[in-house]
């Protein structure tokens, strides 16, 4: 046997090893405990399976919204099944012809999925029905198509902002108004963002942060959306890969200054004394970091870890020049698998969860809703008194997506690799022998702008490989079908 029929017999056996190994979520019977309500029609009812990945309270608040579905008719029984690792099971169940009725993905999953045929197209049941495009925040739709079709909905949308700690604005009011800066409001700037960031940080005599103003690697969940803010972006009006854009060279130059100014070492031993993201040392939650970047959803671990601190809410800067608000929009979405055994029941649910179940999933989230029309009272007593503002963001025009493509979770891992080089990058010793001053500090800005712009291009290339290669499978895998 050649090489490489013994690589591909190991591919399979690995694959079939991991659908082994990682067992089918299973439908639960009847339990008089929890489902008598539901004993006179329980086997009447056509039951579907839900497949989904949320845990803690966000798993709760998506049980209370299957709960309220199963109270509100007696056709149709859905099982909510939380499971990790979703997409991937998702489709070992779909190839292996027993997947769920209802699926939860991310948006990232859309194309490979539709590339793979393995979801529903859902626009011909959405016209029969009424839900029009009318129905949604445009970008939130526009993230569930994929060449012109529906494959999924939005489920749980996320829109980001700045969060800022009152606390240290005030504690530190008087540097601020002598640097030119309001103590009672955020930056409105990039610019601005520095100079409030520079006065906020306060250090140990090591040049250790005990308190850093700004750090734009943390959390590091939205590194992508930096280019954006500087009038550039990761793909084109086409969905092309565009990394090497001059905005976004200069926003990764901005990226680099905060590594430059506060020491690459000192940060990264700051960073080592952050707790995890759902913990009370979270570093925006423990007060380490005064104002961070993160999405909607933010507000309830705040509350949960912390929820005397006091933060305010505000669209994350542009530079100058770039129009705004700004905001990355991201989002959970639902869909149907091809080959699913009850689609129209599946259909049914699905289409409750867009008219009347999404309000009480992202309200028991604290998020905003994808929709255009808002109902009467879900702002009202919401446990994220900052939902307006999210809701305002991801209808400005000038929030930003990452188109669904077929390329993207390669694009992104080589974004983050190229994120981290930058970041960590030294000029080259040899080259500032004997320079100082002022002259040194321009060497190394021209230095860091020809490394930037290499590095930058070197993802280019590597993207655009990458696509071509994926297309031309793409292409001979659908030769191969048949017709």
């Amino acid at each position: 046997m050649r090489g490489v029929h013994f690589i591909l017999a190991a591919v399979v056996l690995a694959v079939v090893t991991v659908a082994w190994l990682e067992p089918r979520p299973e439908v639960a019977d009847f339990d008089p405990a929890t489902d008598a309500a539901y004993k006179d029609t329980w086997s009447k009812r056509v039951h579907i399976t839900y497949w989904e990945k949320w845990g803690s309270f966000e798993a709760e608040a998506a049980q209370k919204m299957v709960d309220a579905f199963n109270a509100a008719q007696d056709e149709v029984f859905c099982h909510y099944i939380r499971t990790s690792q979703v997409d991937r099971k998702a489709m070992l169940a779909i190839v292996g012809g027993q997947p769920p009725d209802v699926v939860g993905l991310w948006s990232d999953n859309v194309a490979p999925f539709a590339e793979a045929d393995a979801l529903m197209p859902l626009d011909d049941l959405m016209a029969a029905a009424g839900l029009g495009d009318d129905h949604y925040i445009p970008k939130y739709l526009e993230m569930c198509r994929y060449k012109g079709r529906t494959y999924v909905l939005p489920t749980a949308p996320v829109s980001t902002a700045l969060f800022y700690n009152i606390d240290h604005f005030q504690a530190k009011a008087a540097e601020l108004r002598a640097a030119g800066l309001d103590p009672n409001r955020p930056p409105r700037t990039i610019d601005e963002l520095d100079r409030y960031a520079d006065v906020l940080t306060v250090k140990d005599p090591d040049g250790t942060p005990v308190i850093m103003g700004f750090l734009p690697t943390e959390p590091g969940w939205y590194n992508m959306a930096y280019p954006y803010c500087f009038g550039g972006g990761l793909f084109d009006a086409n969905g092309n890969p565009t990394p090497d854009l001059p905005a976004n060279v200069r926003a990764f130059e901005w990226l680099k200054g905060y590594a430059t100014r506060y020491g690459r070492e000192n940060t990264t031993r700051f960073r080592e004394g952050f707790g995890n993201f759902d913990s009370p040392q979270n570093a925006f939650i423990d007060g380490k970091v005064s104002m961070v970047l993160h999405g909607v959803f933010f507000p309830q671990f705040i509350d949960r870890h912390r929820p005397a601190l006091r933060y305010g809410v505000a669209a994350f800067p542009c530079a100058a020049g770039v129009a705004g608000p700004r905001s990355f929009l991201t989002e959970d979405n639902i869909g149907i698998p091809r080959g699913c055994k009850n689609p129209e029941a599946a259909w049914k649910f699905v289409l409750w969860t867009q008219r009347r179940g999404l309000e009480i999933l992202n309200r028991l989230q604290g998020k905003h809703l994808p929709l255009t029309g808002v109902p009467d009272g879900f702002r009202m007593g919401h446990p994220n008194r900052f939902v307006q503002v999210f809701e305002d963001l991801a209808k400005s025009p000038e929030a930003f997506i990452i188109p669904t493509s077929v390329v993207w979770s390669e694009y992104r891992d080589e974004f983050n690799r190229c994120f981290d080089h930058i970041w960590q990058w030294q000029p080259p010793a040899d080259q500032l022998e004997g320079v100082t001053g002022a002259a040194r500090d321009e060497k190394v800005r021209r230095l860091t702008h020809d490394e930037i712009v290499r590095t930058l291009g070197r993802m280019q290339a590597t993207i655009d490989q990458k696509l071509r290669r994926k297309l031309q499978r793409l292409d001979q895998r659908k030769a191969r079908a048949p017709t």
